[in-house]
């Protein structure tokens, strides 16, 4: 009886034994994947159609919806004049809320943009609102996060600041119309006027100082947008315009000109960049 006794009590110790160990093993384990996995982050993608030469105002389909912290909605504009967003519908709700737009009524666009957008938000969608032309556009989308607000905000969308790193100057005579030497450096750059000054070669009369944006290198086509300014015989030898400056349509009107009616030369300088895709 006492043998007998004293095989349970063996048998017993051994399953106690062999239960921490495999709780050991576990809570080893449970470390160990903690640690590999500690600054991982979701590498999930998926890229949709959504719209194709769409010519007409209209929403698409709801995204697909795999908890993406970071959405970005490509477009191509061909001519377009209206308004394109990324909106979302909260649960239980009916009434879509804008989150990201860009806008193109003031003057028609021809490019390739981007609208990017940070946070989880199911029931994203699209939304275009045409006056003019057509737009194809493709929604991206990864697990992993992205800022939730752009650096900068503008009337296009979200872009990040500019840097200007490149100069011009041109002597532009009393009574006339002159280039400011500055251009796109590639097709379907927008061109960016980050400072500008004019300083004159004698006192100045009653008339006016203007930056134009036109459709030829000579400043001969239609012009568009810009800055103006009058001049009197009081006017400083030397203006700074604290003004930024960009081409309405890198497509339709991508020179900068400047005009000058003041009666005295012009010696205008300007820093600018060349920026594709905004």
């Amino acid at each position: 009886m006492l043998e007998t006794s004293e095989l349970f009590l063996s048998f017993v110790r051994r399953g106690l034994a062999f239960f921490f160990a495999l709780l050991i093993a576990l809570f080893a384990v449970a470390l160990t994947g903690h640690a590999q996995n500690a600054g991982n982050v979701g590498i999930y993608t998926r890229e949709v159609p959504v719209f194709t030469s769409q010519a007409a105002s209209t929403s698409s389909a709801i995204f697909p919806d795999f908890g993406f912290g970071c959405s970005v909605l490509s477009y191509q504009t061909t001519g377009f004049e209206g308004t394109i967003d990324l909106d979302w519908t909260p649960p239980g709700t009916t009434t879509p809320i804008v989150l990201q737009q860009a806008n193109y009524l003031v003057s028609a666009d021809t490019g390739n943009h981007a609208l990017t957008l940070g946070g989880y938000y199911p029931n994203l969608r699209s939304t275009v609102t045409r006056t003019a032309g057509s737009i194809t556009a493709q929604y991206t989308a990864q697990a992993n996060g992205c800022s939730p607000v752009a650096a900068g905000l503008g009337t296009n969308g979200s872009a990040s600041p500019i840097t200007c790193d490149q100069n011009a100057f041109v002597v532009v005579t009393g009574s006339s119309t002159g280039t400011l030497l500055a251009s796109p450096t590639a097709t379907g750059d927008t061109l960016i006027i980050c400072a500008m000054t004019w300083s004159f070669n004698a006192a100045t009369g009653a008339g006016q100082l203007g930056l134009a944006w036109t459709s030829t290198s000579a400043c001969t086509g239609g012009s568009s947008g810009g800055w103006n300014a009058y001049t009197t015989a009081s006017t400083p030898q030397f203006l700074v315009i604290p003004m930024s400056q960009r081409s309405v349509s890198s497509a339709l009107a991508p020179y900068p000109c400047a005009n000058n009616s003041s009666g005295a030369n012009a010696l205008v300088s300007i820093s600018y960049a060349s920026v594709h895709g905004l």
